[in-house]
């Protein structure tokens, strides 16, 4: 299991920028060019089926679901953000996430806290809208291969990166967002082996 990295955000953009710039000027990928990044028709097909019957079922499971909870699915790794009130609903979340059918790994990042204000709601909208424009209009970035969720400041990233650089320089682009107070990025690389099976445990790199 690669261990966290927590960095402060000023220091972790420098490094996102620096790698950015020695990848660029070499021309090379860490990951083989036979591995892509992108979801098959299958692959979305069956995400979108995952996704569709995780929702169901959480609505069932907390009436608060879909003011309080989000879900992101991609190649059948399920990422939950949001705010639950008690540490068993948020591990009642995630029973309920691996008892769907295709459901290969399971990323809970619920948040054992108060209901979010409006005022916290409009700004992560906000910097969530922000951030898939930055995607959007990004070099070098495939904006349809992330999925991103905002909850109290923290940008969650999900999704496949085709090298290193892109990886952090997605990283940077929400560290730089005002009002984010810190990245987690649950992305793989498009040749990590954990897109072929069920990892053992979930892992992400975390920026402050």
């Amino acid at each position: 299991m690669p261990a966290i990295l927590t960095l402060p955000r000023k220091t972790a953009a420098a490094l996102c920028l620096a790698a950015l710039t020695l990848s660029a000027c070499g021309g090379g990928s860490t990951a083989p060019q036979t591995v892509s990044a992108s979801r098959t028709i299958g692959s979305s097909f069956d995400d979108t089926s995952i996704q569709l019957g995780l929702n169901r079922d959480l609505n069932r499971a907390f009436p608060t679901f879909f003011t309080q909870m989000g879900t992101e699915v991609r190649e059948g790794r399920v990422l939950l953000v949001g705010t639950v009130a008690t540490p068993e609903q948020r591990l009642e979340a995630s029973k309920v996430a691996w008892q769907i059918r295709g459901v290969r790994d399971v990323v809970n990042e619920l948040q054992v806290a108060n209901r979010q204000s409006a005022a916290n709601y409009l700004s992560d909208a906000r910097i969530s809208n922000q951030m898939r424009l930055r995607l959007l209009t990004a070099t070098n970035v495939g904006a349809t291969n992330f999925d991103i969720e905002t909850v109290n400041g923290t940008v969650y990233i999900l999704g496949i990166a085709k090298d290193k650089a892109e990886l952090e320089h997605v990283a940077y682009l929400a560290a730089t967002i005002s009002g984010v107070q810190k990245v987690v990025s649950h992305a793989l690389l498009a040749d990590d082996p954990r897109r072929m099976g069920r990892p053992k445990h979930a892992s992400a790199t975390t920026y402050e």
